[in-house]
Formats: C-alpha cells, sequence, structure tokens
C-alpha cells in the first residue's frame, strides 16, 4: 500500500493583526494630543496678537484725534490746547470714547471717537449717548487725567487714593509748561443696556484698565 503525503500551500492571511491595529491607534491618538496641546497655545497666541492690534488702533486713534481733529473748537475760540486743558481740569479727568458703530440700518461700521457730552470741547467733539446702542464691539472708554510728568505745584505731589490719579492745581493761564502731559487709561466695556456713559473716577479706582500709556498736547 502507497502512502500518499498531502501537502497543503497556506498563505499568510492579508490585512494587520490585532496588535498591529492597537499600536497604530495609539501612535495615532498620541499624534493627536500632541496636535491638541499645540493648538491652545497657537489659538492664545492669535488671540494676543488681535487684542494687541486693536490697543494700537485705539492709541493710534486718540492721538490723532487729540492732536488734530478740527471737531475740538470752542465759541469763545479758544485753541485746542486750552479746550483739552480746561476738560481735564474739571473734576481733574475728562472722558472720551473709541468704538466700531453700524451705520443706520446697514452692516456697514465706521469709526466713533470724541469726548463724553458734558465736557468744555466743542458739541461736534462729543458722542452722543444714542450713539452707543449702535456699537459693533467693545466701548473703549478713555480716562485723561494728569500726568505724573507734570512738574509741581501745577499737580498735586502725591496720587489721590479715593481715585489713583494726580490733581491739577494750576489754572489755565498760571501753566507756562509749552506741553500738557497726560496720562490715558483705556478700559474695554461691553455694550448694550446695561452700559453707563456716565461714570465716575472713583469706579475706576483699583480696576486694571486694558492699556495705559502717557501723552501731551502742545501748545
Amino acid at each position: 500500500m502507497n502512502n500518499f503525503s498531502v501537502s497543503k500551500n497556506r498563505s499568510d492571511p492579508t490585512g494587520f493583526s490585532l496588535i498591529e491595529v492597537v499600536l497604530a491607534i495609539g501612535i495615532f491618538l498620541i499624534t493627536v494630543l500632541a496636535l491638541v496641546g499645540l493648538l491652545g497655545p497657537t489659538l492664545q497666541s492669535v488671540d494676543e496678537v488681535e487684542k494687541t492690534d486693536e490697543v494700537a488702533s485705539v492709541v493710534n486713534t486718540i492721538n490723532a484725534f487729540l492732536q488734530s481733529s478740527p471737531e475740538i473748537s470752542g465759541a469763545t475760540g479758544n485753541s485746542k490746547f486750552d479746550l483739552i486743558y480746561n476738560a481735564v481740569a474739571g473734576g481733574n479727568h475728562a472722558t472720551m470714547f473709541v468704538f466700531r458703530e453700524f451705520i443706520g440700518n446697514t452692516i456697514n461700521v465706521r469709526l466713533a471717537v470724541g469726548f463724553q457730552v458734558g465736557e468744555p470741547i466743542g458739541t461736534g467733539a462729543t458722542i452722543s449717548g444714542a450713539r452707543f446702542t449702535d456699537a459693533a464691539g467693545s466701548i473703549f472708554r478713555v480716562i485723561l487725567t494728569p500726568s505724573s510728568v507734570i512738574p509741581t505745584p501745577a499737580r498735586g505731589a502725591d496720587r489721590d487714593q479715593s481715585t489713583g490719579t494726580y490733581s491739577l492745581n494750576a489754572a489755565l493761564t498760571d501753566y507756562l509748561e509749552g506741553f500738557f502731559a497726560m496720562e490715558v487709561r483705556i478700559f474695554a466695556e461691553d455694550p448694550g443696556p446695561t452700559f453707563t456713559a456716565s461714570k465716575s473716577l472713583a469706579e475706576f479706582n483699583g480696576v486694571e484698565p486694558l492699556f495705559t500709556y502717557n501723552t501731551a498736547v502742545v501748545r
């Protein structure tokens, strides 16, 4: 009786084993987690850049308005220097606003900048309360106060603890400097029904401003 040997050719199955699949998923998850970890700082950096650009734009708007706006004028013929000085001297501060506003019922926006109504600066250079309802984004409240670089006795020697600012002791006719230095504090506020245009200086004592810098107007 002949013995026959039957040989079967068994090829390896195509595809991946369970271990290979688990390893692949593990590598994929590690890569995703690493990318997610990088995404947070990246988004934060983008947000910080946008905020920096926005603050820089507000600062440029303030400086340009104070230095060259033809709307800062008075019926008495006082110079721009005189008007700004007298505005800050009243209560040792003056308030400005900078924001983007919708034009009518359209989606078009424009830049609004001006002093708070009531400042002795000329009606053309003030922002009426009705315009705040058309704000497209944050309303930047700008508080101008006497700067620490103003020589005494034109200003108080120490900061007022209740307001965190210096007082302006010299009348315009007694102020002999060729420039008037001001500390500028910028606060970002949300528009809406809770927004109040008129606030006392003491309400901002201890509140961290978005940005603070010094500027000056020249006689």
